[in-house]
């Protein structure tokens, strides 16, 4: 075949491809609107779309690079369509499963079998190595564990039946409720979020950020932090947020002299705590509320504290650095004026939807309904306020409908691409977390960590810490909260805290983990984009980042960060939560109105120790120093100098 005719196929290819995700994208959306199939139809063909595509698209990225043979690339579809026959399988024959006197034959066993090791490959291809190889050892310890292992950790003896009715044939493993809340609700907002990014909110974003943030030290810098925390909560994705706005404010930074490593360092911090971000937060919110049985809107309240004083430690970091290293605001004639992010054409797409999805879930509404209305309200915002933009005057508005149709088009094709990654992401990681429920290994991990903490609050919540950031190493955060939820969570409860504190504790670490050496994906990406050493940016990040990895455990010791409790207490726990956040920021970048010495950074920490400290006295003292050393900064006589930035 000519490589003429063999482009001509690659191409057919990749519109076949984006016309299955666009379908697959239209029927959840229908759903969505309408009501959900059984179970045991619904969420197979989620998990088999998530499963099929994933090879699909390997198949097709291989074609467009040339790096793998004609016959691999067949053998790719050819799982393809395995990972779909086989979940079609269980489709066909769910009223047969659903019989508790079922008698498994072959056939069923081999399917079973097929869709274990198809999961297992296919999240291999779209999130790496560490996932899937800690789900063949979940498969490993419940099937031959029994015959492994001695003592207490020995699971219970399983047959395999018993095997294929807990991973395949029902509503349990595979298509669990993680494959629950990926098809209900997950593929609405990844959706929403890829239609809002489609139709141009990325541009709005960046400008409405440079003019609010844009005119002060390190405006650029600031711009990064601000348009990383509007965008991330509509993508709900660390790297994909680096990506997204890291592809314009790394190069904008580096343009106006700023050090590669930092700008990178301040793009992977901003974008990381997007999915903590309300309205629109990541995946792992959505399996939250699942796991604590709550309405979604519970945990975006709560988590507005914890955001705010995420990215005031980002603010101030940043703030700091360019006061003490001398970075401009952005230039004047870079400037854009309220207009550029406040026409109608752009302002009512924008916000309207946001707006509207926000209205709805506040008033009881699902979150799929809430995701849908906004959805529809987006494109009949679009197709209400084109015609009278720049483009619709050159073109004409039937061009501009064209225009928003393929736009719309587009953001289903993106959708159904991210939803590859998360629908076998959760595939996999429903094999662990059935495994440690099924034969109480989380129980008795739970169990360990709670008598290795002594029963002791402080060091449980070290463990956990810690524990979040490992599971999240090379896996996305939806996978790393999952595991942390199931396995760190519980010894938080049996502590004494709130089932939400300590699923939002666990919760924090795990999107930390996108910037925690030596495997934080978010730095990567941002290292790769700034071309700077990943070491150098790791390094800047963990020194911008360095308060907000005390934050969660302000909020356990304050609940008024997490909204509970009166008013009073809110304002008196977010107004300390912030001063220590300020105290523990100068004193790491050791600059306020000039150079500190070390004994001057000394006394910071050591007055945000003191406001960190949840006790009355604690909090009087440790204001009562702060303002102290701010009156020592603010009054001295010295002039405060600017380092050079090189």
């Amino acid at each position: 075949m000519t490589s003429s005719g063999s482009s001509r196929w690659e191409r057919r290819g990749e519109q076949a491809l984006g016309a299955l995700f666009a379908a697959f994208v239209a029927l959840h959306f229908f759903n969505a609107l309408f009501g959900q199939f059984e179970p045991l139809v619904q969420r197979p063909i989620f998990i088999g779309f998530g499963l099929g595509g994933a090879f699909f698209l390997h198949a097709a990225r291989a074609s467009r690079t040339g790096a793998r043979s004609g016959p691999a690339r067949a053998i790719d579809i050819a799982l393809g369509l395995l990972a779909f026959g086989v979940c079609l399988y269980v489709i066909v024959n769910r009223h047969r499963f659903s019989d508790i006197m079922v008698q498994y034959g072959p056939l069923d066993k081999a399917a079973g079998l097929l869709a274990v090791v198809l999961t297992l490959e296919a999240a291999r291809r779209v999130i790496g190595w560490f996932l899937p190889l800690l789900a063949l050892c979940a498969v490993i310890y419940f099937y031959f564990g029994y015959d492994l292992i001695d003592g207490g950790w020995r699971p219970p003896l399983v047959s395999s039946r018993t095997a294929v009715e807990t991973f395949y044939s029902s509503t349990t493993g595979i298509f669990g409720y993680l494959a629950d809340v990926g098809a209900r609700i997950i593929v609405i907002y990844v959706f929403l979020g890829a239609l809002l990014l489609s139709t141009g909110a990325t541009d709005a974003f960046m400008k409405m950020a440079t003019w609010i943030a844009g005119r002060s030290y390190g405006g650029p810098a600031k711009v990064c932090a601000l348009s990383s925390a509007m965008f991330g909560t509509v993508t709900g994705s660390a790297v994909a947020n680096v990506m997204a706005t890291g592809s314009v404010t790394i190069p904008t930074m580096k343009r106006l002299r700023y050090p590669p490593a930092f700008a990178g360092a301040v793009e992977a911090v901003a974008s990381s705590a997007g999915q903590l971000t309300p309205p629109v937060m990541g995946a792992g919110a959505f399996i939250m509320a699942e796991f604590l049985n709550i309405p979604y809107t519970h945990i975006a309240v709560a988590a507005i504290g914890p955001a705010f004083l995420y990215y005031l430690a980002v603010w101030l970091g940043v703030d700091l650095y360019a006061r003490r290293t001398g970075l401009q605001p952005t230039p004047k004639d870079e400037m854009p004026g309220p207009a550029d992010f406040l026409a109608p054409d752009k302002s009512i797409p924008l916000f309207l939807p946001i707006a509207a999805m926000t209205y709805l879930l506040f008033n009881g509404y699902t979150p799929s309904y809430a995701g849908a209305g906004a959805i529809i309200v987006l494109v009949l915002a679009c197709a209400a306020v084109r015609p009278f933009g720049q483009a619709a005057r050159e073109q004409g508005v039937l061009a501009c409908w064209a225009a928003l149709a393929r736009d719309i088009y587009q953001g289903m094709v993106e959708a159904g691409r991210a939803l590859v990654m998360i629908a076998a992401l959760l595939a996999c990681a429903a094999i662990v977390v059935k495994v440690l429920t099924a034969t109480g290994a989380g129980v008795k991990i739970s169990s360990l960590l709670f008598s290795v903490s002594d029963r002791g609050l402080i060091v449980a919540l070290l463990l956990a810490a810690v524990l979040s950031i490992v599971l999240g190493m090379d896996v996305p955060t939806t996978a790393s909260y999952v595991l942390a939820a199931a396995i760190a969570a519980p010894s938080l409860v049996r502590l004494g805290l709130p089932e939400l504190t300590a699923h939002l504790f666990v919760f924090y670490y795990a999107i930390l983990s996108a910037i925690t050496p030596p495997v934080c994906a978010s730095v990567y990406a941002a290292a790769a984009l700034a071309g700077a050493s990943f070491w150098k940016v790791a390094g800047r990040a963990l020194v911008l980042a360095g308060a907000v990895y005390v934050v969660p455990f302000l909020f356990v010791f304050r609940p008024g960060i997490l909204a509970q409790g009166g008013t009073g207490q809110i304002v008196l726990d977010m107004g300390v939560a912030s001063a220590a956040i300020f105290a523990v920021s100068v004193g790491m970048a050791g600059w306020l109105r000039g150079q500190l010495s070390p004994v001057g950074r000394g006394l910071f920490l050591v007055t945000a120790g003191l406001l960190f400290y949840a006790a009355p006295m604690a909090d009087v003292v440790g204001i009562l120093a702060l303002v102290g050393l701010l009156a020592w900064r603010f009054l001295r006589k010295e002039p405060e100098t600017v380092r050079s930035s090189g």
